[in-house]
């Protein structure tokens, strides 16, 4: 059996405080996606926000998943997760490199019924199965309405099931499938660090 030239520290992320389990894990679990999701209310408002904890979670039937923090610092419901709980619809819009300004500001916690998308100035244009808004600018939005939310701690996870999805057709290969280097994703790493596109190797599995 080998033996760790270095030895590693144990971190027990049983007794550590809140905190330190939230960078550590953030700075652990990478690079992430980012699902930027836009929502419209039952009273016609629209929100807009990025979550890290994303992940595709099966194809059938086409199904993700995206992790929330059920409150803002000020304690109230996040904007996010109400409409979804309450109109049970959601686009998640996917984030390329000339999107990551905007959508590091639509980070920002705004009044209830303020919305990120017209502080923003970012153009939408409406979903074909369900009420939420889609970003014009996004290369890819998925239409996505709710399929359960399953509470985890502090956090809700919230399960949707993609209806329908809008892709630019300049980003596509010839399989009809996404091709990275036209889309050139950002993802999320620890802190405010974000990891850019710098290509990818093909490698066949057994």
């Amino acid at each position: 059996m080998s033996v760790p030239s270095a030895r590693k520290l144990v971190i027990d992320l049983e007794t550590v405080s809140a905190a330190r389990r939230y960078h550590f894990m953030i700075s652990a679990i990478v690079p992430r996606p980012i699902a930027w999701v836009s929502t419209r209310g039952v009273d016609g408002t629209t929100n807009l926000a990025p979550f890290s904890f994303f992940q595709g979670v099966c194809s059938d039937p086409p199904t993700l998943m995206i992790s929330f923090a059920t409150q803002k610092k000020s304690g109230e419901r996040k904007d996010t997760l109400a409409n979804i709980e309450a109109t049970r619809e959601f686009v998640v819009n996917l984030v390329s490199e000339d999107l990551l300004d905007p959508m590091i500001l639509s980070s920002a916690e705004l009044e209830r019924g303020a919305s990120e998308i017209e502080a923003a100035r970012l153009a939408t244009f409406p979903g074909e199965q369900i009420e939420a808004p889609c970003l014009v600018a996004s290369p890819v939005n998925l239409e996505c309405r709710l399929l359960r939310t399953v509470p985890v701690g502090s956090c809700v996870a919230v399960f949707g099931r993609i209806l329908l999805a809008h892709a630019r057709s300049d980003i596509l290969g010839e399989r009809g499938t996404i091709d990275p280097d036209r889309l050139r994703p950002v993802a999320r790493l620890g802190g405010s660090l974000y990891a850019l596109y710098g290509g990818a190797i093909s490698k066949k599995r057994p």
